[in-house]
């Protein structure tokens, strides 16, 4: 019975704590701050991050609250959580507001929402192809190689190969992050992002294959 009793008020301790050392946290917090993309067109969404002051604190999700001055305009996606999202509804401009729950300590974050823009994937979809292009001739180029009858001299082969494909894989990374801004900026949907995202990575893939026969070819002399 003794033993019951003791359980049962270890549970109770471990209760009181939960629940008052998020209510300590939160007394501590000095400020919040809200950081993000300032604009974003209409339909698309953006992230807001918040930060408080002292950063050592930890708050639950539950103890932020975002809202919106005007939800017809930029509507918040997650009320209670640390980040949130923001859609764009219509043209203007409305105040984004976090809150920590149980104190005056609040941010305010202005967000324009643009008009949706017509931005067209087709010259980047140009490009990926090109590379993919690029990366099936340094294959052909590898299959019908000669290997030097020296040492150096095949080193030397191989080393341009694989400045030939870093080459195609660094201008694929450019792309993809250009792209990834964009969308990080509202300025377009997820699902056009995940589009070239998608093209980009199967691009990528190959030059992976590619590169495993450069090393083949070479009988991994030089794979480091």
């Amino acid at each position: 019975m003794k033993r019951k009793n003791l359980l049962s008020l270890l549970l109770a301790i471990i209760l009181v704590l939960g629940m008052t050392v998020p209510t300590m946290a939160v007394n501590g917090v000095q400020n919040v701050y809200i950081t993000g993309s300032k604009t974003v067109h209409v339909g698309n969404t953006i992230e807001l991050d918040s930060r408080i002051s002292p950063g050592y604190l930890d708050l639950r999700d539950s103890e932020y609250t975002w809202s919106s001055s005007n939800s017809s305009i930029a509507k918040v996606l997650v009320t209670h959580d640390e980040d949130t999202k923001i859609k764009g509804a219509k043209a203007g401009t409305a105040t984004i507001t976090v809150r920590i729950n149980g104190t005056n300590v609040k941010a305010t974050y202005k967000v324009t929402v643009k008009k949706a823009k017509k931005v067209s994937t087709s010259a980047a979809t140009k490009k990926i192809k090109k590379y993919r292009k690029n990366a099936k001739k340094i294959r052909k180029n590898i299959k019908n190689l000669k290997l030097a009858s020296t040492y150096a001299g095949q080193r030397n082969q191989y080393y341009k190969f694989v400045t030939r494909i870093k080459s195609i894989e660094n201008k694929l990374d450019r792309l993809d992050n250009n792209w990834e801004r964009k969308y990080e900026m509202g300025k377009i949907s997820y699902a056009k992002y995940n589009t070239i995202e998608l093209k980009v990575e199967r691009v990528e893939n190959y030059l992976e294959i590619v590169e495993d026969y450069l090393d083949a070819k070479f009988s991994y002399m030089f794979d480091d």
